[in-house]
């Protein structure tokens, strides 16, 4: 009996309050049906903005440096080049001289100058005591190989010659060479010092470039 009492007493104010606001059960009914539903529509919104997958979901640092990648660069050796063989025939020896000569000319320097290359010969004679010669009225160099020892040797006598075709421009300069050989003899002639010196100092670079050790 005491809980029907006390349901009565709750209709009851729940009646007089809905007559006090002047709202009617149906009323009342159709606000909450709308309220639920705006609910429901706020809550599906909030749960697509969390579940959106344009948002982003992690924050890039402000002006991040590039990263580079740096390539790897695997050195090669170079293929160290064959010592030159001595060579047997006239041919083999006047094609080296040919490629010390070209060497000579753009590495050499003495005055104006010669716009004319010598001409080279061998020879495979063993007699006398020459090593090599320039001769200027016909401007040849010869180089007599089989009185020399090595291919070094060779070469050293080849820039002596040259240095002498870089000399001997003219009669004027041959007139003064056998002035000066008559005077000083052949070994300390002027032009044969300069020679000297000159092949020596050019040998080793020399023969670099044509691969002789």
């Amino acid at each position: 009996m005491f809980y029907w009492v006390k349901k009565n007493i709750a209709s009851s104010n729940g009646s007089l309050i809905l007559a006090y606001m002047n709202i009617s059960k149906i009323d009342f009914i159709f606000y909450t049906y709308e309220f639920i539903i705006v609910c429901g529509l706020i809550f599906q919104c909030s749960l697509g903005f969390e579940n959106d997958p344009t948002q982003p979901t992690t924050s890039l640092p402000q002006n991040s440096e590039p990263i580079v990648i740096e390539p790897n660069f695997i050195e090669k050796d170079e293929c160290p080049k064959q010592i030159r063989k001595h060579p047997t025939l006239k041919k083999e020896y006047i094609d080296l001289f040919i490629e010390a000569l070209q060497w000579c000319e753009k590495n050499i320097k003495l005055g104006k100058e010669r716009k004319i290359s010598p001409l080279i010969n061998v020879s495979f004679s063993r007699k006398g005591d020459l090593l090599g010669y320039y001769e200027p009225s016909t401007n040849k160099i010869m180089i007599y190989v089989y009185k020399h020892e090595t291919l070094r040797d060779n070469i050293e006598t080849f820039i002596h010659e040259y240095v002498h075709h870089l000399q001997l421009r003219n009669i004027n300069d041959n007139i003064r060479y056998d002035r000066l050989t008559n005077k000083k003899g052949y070994y300390y002639n002027d032009y044969e010092i300069e020679a000297r010196e000159l092949s020596n100092y050019y040998l080793n670079d020399c023969c670099n470039f044509l691969n002789i050790k």
